[in-house]
This record gives C-alpha cells, structure tokens and sequence, in this order.
C-alpha cells in the first residue's frame, strides 16, 4: 500500500514540487506610472494617425431613398412609394413602362481628382445579420459540389413544383438590384452628360472569387452555362428577373447584373452576387458597387439610378456614397478616436496619481485608501476599470 501510494507522488524535482526560482516585482506608483505614461503615448500616436488617415478620405453621400421618378409613367412621384405599392407593377422588371428611375445632379468640390474613387450602395434598416436570414443560404450549392439544396435554404429551397432553387435562400433572392449610372456634366444645364466609365471588377474578396464561389460545368464544355447540372435543373428565385446562369450576362431580358451596368463574371461567379452574399454585421451597412475608370475632377455630375430595390415596406433608406481610400482604409474615424480616448484617460490618470503622490508623499496610499477620497477617486475612474484592476493587484495597495 505504501509503494503504491509513494509511485503517485510526484518526482523529488524542483519543477514538479515547484520549487523554481520566481520573480515577483514589487510594483509602485513610481514604476508603474512610467509604463502607463509610454502606454498613453503609443495610443494617442496611433489613434492620431488612424484619424488623420481617415479624415484624408473624400467622401460624398446621396441618400435617393425618395429620389423623383424621371420616367413618362407617373413622372414626378417618389420611387420609394410607387415601389413600395407592390400592386403597381414597379417591381415586375419585365414591364419597361413600370420602371422608376431618377436623375441627381450633384456638384462635387471635394478634390476627387488624382485619386482612385469607389461607388458604393448604403442601405439602412436593413437587417442582414438575422439569424434566419444569415443561414438561409447553401455554400456546398454555391461551391458548384452539389446541386441540391439543404435544408437551412427553407423556406426558398424548393418551388411549388418540388424544383430546386439554383441558388438557394433569402440571402440570395433579396440581392440588390438598383443600378447605378455616372455622367459628367459638360455645362451647368448638364445638357449632354458624358457616361462616366464604372469598373465592376474585383470589387470582391478574392478569397471568395477563388474559393467560396464556382459556376458547374456543363457535360460539354463548349455548351452554354445554362446547360450545367445545377442551371439546367434549377429554378429562378422569385426575386429574380433571369436565372443565376445569365448573371453577367447581355440578354433581351431586363437585368441590374448585365455587363451594361458594369457587371463582372458570370453565374455564381458574378461580383455582385459576390459581394451582397457576405452579409453585413449591422443593419446600416455600404458595399462596394463599382470602381471609377479613372479620376473624378471637381465639377458637376449626375447620378442616374435604376430604382428596382423596395426599402420603405421595412422603413429602410437607400445611398449612393463616391469616396477615395487612404493607407487605413475607407472613412472610419471611431477606431482613431477610441485610441486617442484611452491615451488620453492614460495621461489624465497618471496626472491624478502624481498630484497624489506630490502632495500625500509616501502616505498616499493610506491617505487614499483609509480615508473619504478613494470612493471619489474610483467614481472618477470607473471608465477605465482593466487599469484599476491591474493597480489593485499591486503590493502597494
């Protein structure tokens, strides 16, 4: 019994009976503060930085949400609410007469030129991050290794015919569908506007181009698209104006996704597709439309929008945003200003402690903790509470 007791214990080493020499700092105010100090410079450094990067970025918003329809039919009216009566016809895009479009004109001064400019698409309202909408999708379908369609695509997984659905799920049946046109206005009556050339290529993550997405092949590769397994099987969503075989497609019939509205790959494999597919953590989100063909000097423009997208049934809005890039990215200042908030709580607290320590010499520990000013001091400080934790944990407290 003995033996078998004494085969348990541990080996008489100094790692296993922990007995390995430690250091344990004694931390003070006067080493402790230091490291603060250097911590709030390196925030403040970076989040200056981040902020001045996207403060460089120009950037123009054109909400269209009740843009002005331009067409004969009902000209004068608000897109929004013709689409959003759905008895009207606006949203068949097979009917060219109950189409919505709508011409902004709008002057940009903001020194566009000499940089690369993207369009993007803002709605708001929107709420793609549901947790059944964000599953409504079947990424083994788009990945061209099968053509059935799971069961997270219901409730659009089938038609009422029992065909499936190419592709499958919520997601991909709301795909935004406006179009969005750019010309260059050569007068102030903007009388004979020139078409701004808009780039729809690799407006993706190549991750996804590469990877997440892949059309079928077809028995015959010479065949057309349509004739793949998958296509040839397959059912249009009802959303849909043409079948996911003739995205990025110049076909007879109406589509946002043709190569005349700048639209790239074909299939599964179009950007557009692409790129709505990768849904968005809040319900006010942009993605990325097109790429300006060049620069964009100051001077007049008029934005021509194809509104076939319905926002007001969920209280949504809809925004057209130009913008340039800079080494950080689009324009996002929260991240700059978050930094230069905890640089500066660094700075204003290692003020504090230093005043105390001035005053209160080597009492001041007792002085704060034994007395009235600690609970004043911890009310003033409860923003940054890791630094507090990290402080108490110290010998000196």
């Amino acid at each position: 019994m003995s033996d078998k007791a004494a085969s348990k214990r541990p080996d008489d080493t100094a790692f296993k009976q922990q007995r390995l020499k430690a250091w344990k700092p004694v931390l003070t105010p006067r080493t402790v503060l230091p490291w603060v100090l250097i911590i709030g410079v390196i925030f403040l450094a970076v989040g200056i930085a981040l902020f001045v990067g996207s403060d460089n970025v120009k950037e123009r918003v054109i909400d269209y949400t009740d843009c002005q329809n331009t067409n004969v039919q009902n000209m004068g009216m608000s897109c929004g609410n013709l689409l959003d009566n759905f008895s009207n016809g606006y949203t068949n895009l097979s009917q060219p007469n109950t189409r919505c479009a709508c011409d902004i004109e709008v002057t940009l001064s903001n020194n566009f030129n000499d940089k690369e400019v993207f369009v993007y698409y803002g709605l708001d309202n929107f709420y793609q991050n549901h947790r059944a909408y964000v599953s409504s999708r079947w990424d083994a379908q788009l990945r061209a290794v099968t053509t059935t369609p799971g069961s997270d695509c219901s409730p659009l997984d089938r038609d009422s015919n029992g065909t499936a659905y190419a592709p499958c799920g919520l997601i991909a049946n709301s795909l935004f569908n406006d179009t969005i046109e750019l010309f260059k206005c050569p007068d102030d009556a903007c009388t004979a506007p020139v078409k701004v050339t808009l780039d729809g290529s690799d407006i993706s993550w190549k991750s996804d181009r590469k990877v997440k997405f892949k059309n079928p092949t077809p028995a015959n590769p010479s065949d057309p698209l349509c004739t793949a397994p998958g296509f040839v099987d397959g059912a249009k969503l009802p959303n849909w104006p043409v079948p996911a075989c003739e995205l990025g497609t110049a076909v007879s019939t109406y589509h946002a996704h043709s190569p005349t509205f700048g639209s790239n790959g074909v299939g599964y494999e179009n950007e557009d597709l692409i790129v709505w597919m990768r849904t968005a953590a809040l319900p006010n989100f942009r993605k990325l439309y097109r790429r300006v063909d060049g620069s964009l000097p100051n001077g007049k423009y008029m934005v021509r929008i194809g509104y076939n997208y319905p926002v007001k049934s969920f209280d949504g809005a809809k925004r057209v945003i130009l913008s340039t890039i800079s080494w950080q990215g689009g324009k996002n200042p929260f991240l700059g200003i978050c930094y230069i908030i905890v640089g500066a709580l660094c700075f204003f607290s290692v003020a504090v402690f230093a005043i105390l320590m001035k005053f209160k010499g080597r009492y001041v520990c007792l002085s704060m903790f034994g007395s009235e000013i600690w609970p004043k001091v911890v009310s003033l400080l409860s923003c940054i509470q890791p630094l507090l934790f990290f402080l108490k944990q110290t010998t000196w407290i």
